[in-house]
């Protein structure tokens, strides 16, 4: 989809790419690693399917980096 973006928090800049984007989920790789997030209500959490957990601030970082809030 994009390039390569950069999410800021706490001081660290971490990049990552978006590899699919819906109405009420996203989902990114971040250095190697697919996360992906859906819409719960007014929030964002991480999907069910995640290896890893990313913590809500970075969720946060990451989607006004992708322009979706």
């Amino acid at each position: 989809m994009e390039g390569k973006l950069e999410a800021h928090y706490q001081n660290r800049i971490y990049y990552f790419y978006i590899v699919d984007q819906k109405p009420a989920a996203i989902t990114i790789t971040m250095y190697t690693t697919p996360y992906t997030f859906v819409q719960v209500g007014e929030r964002w959490v991480n999907h069910g399917s995640n290896r890893m957990e990313m913590a809500t601030g970075l969720i946060a970082a990451v989607l006004v980096a992708a322009n979706i809030v």
